[in-house]
């Protein structure tokens, strides 16, 4: 182990006596993390800032020990040089994890037995993007938090005390040997793991060449400006070249990730990507056979046949809204092993420890693969979209939900308001709400046929015409 003395070592300050101020956008404090552009509306000062706060909101919890990690990303050692700074000039003791990946962060919050944790990390967005996503004690730091600490930002609301940094070596290792203790894989499994130059490569490499089967790796170096595929792997487009590798080589199952490795997408052996709470099914009905009775907790944008699954298998399914602060805390407060999220966010409680982590849930859904092989193939769908994304200016997307709610209250409308609206009708049931992680909408429509389909999105257009323009274009999107 090796301890850095940070000692007054402050890269960012303002300069009081020329009252030269960095004003923290709020734009970039979102719902369960902080999220921004590099350069243009996220700053290293507002790392240092970060740091700041975060090491104050710990010291006046009598809390110090904590870990930072960061990705691959172009900014991300700037980011994290200066964050580390900020939470040692407050006070923090601060276990550096180097690059990684999330899941790297959560496992040590927990295996380290630390107060706190932050990763750099821009996650599934472009490569201009970064940001933090935080832990305090083993719950997500998110909401009120988040606005609370822009405030003491604003504010200059800082403690001022002497931190220190440590380095640790075994973390690597350690989450290798553990995220594989109790797995049994067989070796006729030909898996295709599509890295996308994020930051799992490392690890998914030391996974693969430690357990048997045939395991290809596509676009394993890292490279912050994600030169083979954009970072989301759960866009069908960015995951192509995966589909075409599975599909062509005859491989049993392709995974995808994102740069952080929170998210993962799965294809099939025809080399068709599911649709994330398809994944959830497979892995509820293996996981309900032998937890009978459990909940399953799925977001409000999975469909109904989700639920059903659940329900026939002799589980109970909770609906929660979109992200993974709110399921894991919805996990928390209900005792539920396992959840999911159209987002590519899967949470095992069972086996492991609650968290999302995209390479857990891939090796899960190997172990299915190694039982049954045809286990995630043919897999039967109603008439559903996939998520429809619909660029949208971030101060308008909340107003547009906040109209179109009020205008469905007026008509009586059956709706859900835990997250945007998920509206229930005859002809089946649509859902928008905003995106906590892009300047977006997320529309998702479920219907009872293909004449169905078409109805609602005929009464979508009608609700949303006169604010988004090109809603018949977006409308066209492809059918499952």
């Amino acid at each position: 182990m090796e301890i850095i003395d940070r000692i007054g070592s402050i890269l960012c300050i303002n300069d009081e006596e020329n009252e030269i101020k960095h004003i923290l956008a709020t734009e970039i404090l979102r719902d369960y993390d902080i999220r921004g552009i590099f350069g243009e509306n996220l700053f290293p000062d507002d790392a240092y800032d970060i740091g700041r706060a975060f090491g104050t909101i710990l010291n006046r919890k009598n809390l110090k020990k904590m870990c930072v990690g960061h990705d691959g990303r172009n900014s991300s050692d700037l980011l994290t040089r200066n964050l580390i700074n900020g939470l040692t000039n407050a006070g923090a003791e601060v276990v550096a994890l180097g690059l990684g990946h999330t899941p790297m962060m959560y496992y040590s919050v927990y295996k380290l037995d630390l107060d706190a944790g932050i990763m750099v990390t821009g996650s599934h967005n472009p490569s201009q993007y970064n940001g933090f996503k935080f832990m305090l004690g083993r719950d997500p730091f998110y909401g009120e938090n988040i606005k609370h600490l822009g405030e003491m930002i604003a504010n200059k609301d800082f403690v001022e005390k002497n931190g220190r940094e440590i380095v640790l070596n075994r973390t690597f290792p350690n989450y290798v040997h553990d995220i594989l203790e109790g797995f049994d894989f067989t070796d006729d499994v030909k898996v295709a793991w599509d890295i996308g130059n994020g930051a799992t490569s490392n690890i998914i490499k030391a996974i693969t060449a430690a357990i048997p089967g045939k395991h290809h790796l596509l676009f394993e170096e890292i490279d912050g400006n994600f030169p083979n595929r954009p970072p989301d792997p759960t866009v069908a487009k960015n995951i192509e070249y995966l589909s075409k590798f599975v599909s062509y080589n005859n491989f049993d199952i392709g995974f995808g990730f994102d740069s952080d490795g929170d998210r993962l997408a799965v294809v099939d052996s025809s080399g068709r990507m599911l649709f994330s709470d398809q994944v959830l099914e497979v892995l509820s009905m293996d996981f309900l056979k032998k937890n009978p009775g459990a909940q399953v907790i799925a977001d409000i944008k999975s469909c109904s046949r989700l639920f059903n699954t659940v329900e026939k298998c002799g589980g109970v399914g909770i609906m929660e809204r979109s992200g993974h602060s709110f399921i894991k805390m919805r996990m928390k407060t209900s005792g539920a092993l396992l959840a999911g999220e159209m987002s590519g966010h899967f949470f095992f409680k069972d086996r492991w420890f609650g968290f999302d982590d995209g390479i857990y849930a891939a090796l899960r859904c190997l172990e299915i693969v190694c039982e049954n092989k045809n286990a995630f193939n043919n897999l039967e769908y109603g008439c559903v979209t996939p998520e429809i994304r619909i660029i949208c200016e971030e101060s308008e997307k909340f107003r547009i939900i906040d109209s179109l709610k009020n205008q469905l209250k007026r008509e009586k409308v059956d709706l859900i308001e835990i997250d945007g609206v998920r509206v229930t009708t005859d002809q089946g049931w649509w859902i928008l709400r905003a995106s906590n992680t892009q300047n977006a909408l997320s529309l998702r429509i479920e219907a009872n046929s293909r004449e169905d389909m078409e109805k609602l999105k005929g009464k979508i257009q009608n609700y949303l015409i006169s604010d988004i323009k090109n809603i018949a274009e977006v409308l066209k999107d492809e059918i499952a």
